[in-house]
């Protein structure tokens, strides 16, 4: 067996074995077999500091460090999942199995397909495997975005799902809500944030990210731009348009045709009438009948 594989479980047996020969004597032991080794420096002083702290086997001073570290240091995402395993390890040293769940779950969270190091004791992997089996794809983070109708308005709305506690800082969600590339954005503190349409149930795209406290991105998700829900009473622009029929003038020369006509009946009435008083006066001064009176057009 190659000496470092060798030192390796001499190491994890000694952490394992710890409650009983004491947690102090096995971290010195399993880290004095580890510097004979070359290894890799953590970048961040903040997080070398809580490691160094892990070292010497103080623990209290290690979990401080590592708290002040996740709140106050810019970590990559690299160096948070670092943080998140080495406190886990702190957290099974002095007995909490609960916290140490929890930085597992945050680990995975990140990455599903994250290994531990070398430094993991056989108890905390078998952890570490039950807690991945529990993460299924079906019970995995998301960061999903929807519209939603709220108070009779549109909304886009982004949120993280079944996100550990303690993982996502912020959130933050911009859409693009006009054809000349106008965006609207808002950041929200905790795992959801939310945007009210200008123009309801329209938009041209969105994008969402949750992040840490120093703004490290842990999610992302987007969708494309499409007509949403419409609220109750919105502009009747979005209703087909009705069918009205157009006045060009047609239906004002239909409706000239009766007047022309009662006016003509009027003319030729009053022609008759006319022509039967002349002939009656010419009989009555003995003068011949003037004939009849003809009307013309």
């Amino acid at each position: 067996m190659p000496a470092e594989s060798l030192t390796i479980y001499v190491g994890c047996a000694i952490v394992a074995i710890g409650r009983k020969v004491g947690f102090r004597i096995g971290i010195v032991v399993v880290f004095a077999l580890h510097w004979l080794l070359p290894s890799g420096v953590y970048a961040h002083p903040m997080l070398d500091r809580a490691v160094e702290a892990y070292q010497e086997a103080d623990l209290e001073r290690a979990l401080n460090s590592f708290d002040a570290a996740a709140r106050n240091a810019d970590l990559t995402i690299e160096e948070l999942l670092q943080l998140f395993e080495m406190r886990a390890l702190v957290h099974h040293a002095l007995g909490d199995e609960t916290s140490m769940r929890t930085d597992l779950r945050r680990l995975l969270a990140v990455r599903g397909s994250y290994q531990l190091s070398r430094l993991a004791p056989p108890s905390v992997r078998a952890v570490f495997d039950e807690v991945r089996e529990a993460q299924s794809s079906e019970h995995s983070v998301e960061l999903r975005i929807e519209a939603k109708t709220l108070e009779g308005e549109s909304w886009m709305v982004a949120q993280v799902l079944r996100v550990p506690e303690g993982l996502v800082d912020h959130t933050t969600l911009q859409c693009n809500v006009a054809s000349n590339a106008r965006t609207i954005s808002r950041t929200s503190q905790g795992t959801s944030a939310s945007l009210k349409l200008p123009d309801p149930g329209v938009h041209n795209g969105c994008a969402a990210t949750a992040r840490t406290r120093q703004g490290g991105v842990l999610f992302t998700a987007n969708i494309e731009g499409a007509q949403v829900l419409m609220p109750s009473g919105s502009a009747r622009r979005f209703e087909m348009p009705r069918h009205a029929p157009r006045d060009d003038g047609r239906k004002a020369k239909k409706k000239k045709w009766p007047w022309i006509v009662a006016a003509s009946a009027v003319l030729v009435a009053g022609g008759v009438t006319a022509g039967v008083l002349l002939s009656q006066r010419s009989k009555s001064r003995g003068q011949p009948p003037l004939g009849p009176v003809a009307v013309n057009w």
